[in-house]
């Protein structure tokens, strides 16, 4: 017994591997099979009885003349008779109707009852915004991939919201950094107007004063000019729209080499590109990686002692474009911090505000990649810029 429910447990097993189509199939095959025995069987049963009727009258089944015709039968072999040729005529349709109502019935049981409720299940759980319930059915058919992709479209789901409030999280950051800095200088600007509204019509400040004070709040209104420059560029990054195209990586090399020679002649340092990309070609939004790279450049060249590396790397349809220095590198603070808005050891020091690498961040996830900062293990920073680009387009 423990072998055949092994078997059967392996059929069961195959027959819902199997797809719709095949399955239907074979249950049509079998309830087919099974109204042709039971007709065979149900005529023979009515033959046999049709035979003592013949025999009880000592006439041959197989005679041409209807047995009415040579005999007075009883009412009771009237009946069999009667009842025999029913039966024999009709159970054909009988048996195709309870084998359609029963096949349909198991290929529901067996083949949709499972998946369908499955799928409606997850899909009051997404109405009510519940992204928890997995939408798994253990099937290679048809259903089974529909319950795989609702799945899959629920974890995007999650993922998206995870997007949303990360967008949300920045814009806040973003707001609160906005709040911060622009507290100070409307701070200084208020006490040196309120001092001169005071103290000017009495004639309590003089010319030399007047003109130093009106000299610090021009200086504070060039800082807040400033800083709305970079709030602007900021909004722009989360209005841009990528734009891939498919390119050969070397253009993008020779671009990256115009880059770096533009540094070359007016800083000595030295700079090395190191191209270990795999492919020929991808689809990317070459503007906003050169965007990046130029970005991560300024920002290593103000910490690097004298030597650069931007190494080009390809792996799993992804750029990865690590840019390393030989300075201090990052602190542990740095390296949780440093792409959030508005931080930067140096900000508000001329005229930097500590955006550099919170743009590349958001370009590098605009463009379907990540923005992570590391520290060598031969001393010094290490940025990695990684880019989404495969052979098809996925904007």
């Amino acid at each position: 017994m423990d072998w055949i429910d092994e078997q059967l447990l392996k059929l069961k097993d195959k027959i819902k591997a199997e797809s719709l189509r095949k399955v239907m199939s074979l249950y049509i095959f079998i309830a087919i099979i099974a109204v042709i025995i039971l007709y065979i069987l149900t005529a023979v049963f009515c033959q046999g009885w049709k035979g003592l009727v013949y025999t009880k009258y000592s006439i041959d089944i197989n005679s041409y003349i209807p047995i009415e015709e040579l005999v007075e039968l009883e009412l009771i072999d009237k009946v069999i008779l009667y009842g025999a040729n029913i039966i024999k005529v009709y159970s054909i349709v009988i048996y195709s109707i309870i084998a359609i109502i029963v096949t349909s019935n198991m290929f529901y049981k067996n083949k949709i009852k499972i998946p369908i409720e499955i799928l409606k299940e997850e899909a009051k759980h997404i109405s009510r915004n519940d992204l928890s319930f997995s939408c798994i059915y253990n099937s290679k058919d048809e259903l089974g991939e529909i319950c795989e992709a609702f799945d899959k479209m629920r974890v995007q789901l999650i993922n998206n919201n995870e997007n949303i409030w990360s967008l949300m999280e920045g814009q806040r950051q973003l707001n609160s950094a906005f709040a911060h800095d622009i507290r100070t200088p409307l701070t200084v600007i208020g006490g040196y107007t309120d001092m001169l509204v005071k103290y000017y019509p009495q004639g309590k400040i003089t010319e030399e004063k007047l003109l130093e004070n009106l000299t610090l709040i021009q200086s504070q209104l060039t800082r807040l000019k400033n800083f709305s420059e970079t709030m602007k560029d900021i909004q722009d990054i989360g209005a841009m729209e990528i734009k891939p195209k498919l390119k050969e990586f070397n253009l993008l090399e020779k671009k990256i080499e115009e880059i770096v020679n533009g540094i070359r002649a007016s800083d000595n340092i030295e700079i090395n590109i190191y191209n270990k990309l795999k492919e020929d070609k991808g689809y990317f939004d070459e503007s906003i990686i050169l965007q990046v790279v130029d970005n991560l450049l300024s920002n290593a060249l103000s910490f690097t002692k004298n030597k650069i590396d931007i190494i080009l790397e390809w792996e799993h349809d992804v750029i990865y474009i690590y840019i390393r220095d030989n300075g201090d590198g990052f602190s542990k603070k740095e390296i949780y911090s440093a792409s959030n808005p508005y931080y930067s050891s140096r900000a508000g020091v001329d005229g930097h505000f500590g955006i550099g690498l919170t743009i590349c961040k958001s370009l590098c996830e605009k463009h379907g990649g990540k923005f992570t900062l590391n520290n060598s293990t031969s001393g010094g920073a290490i940025v990695c810029a990684s880019f989404f680009s495969n052979g098809q387009s996925r904007w």
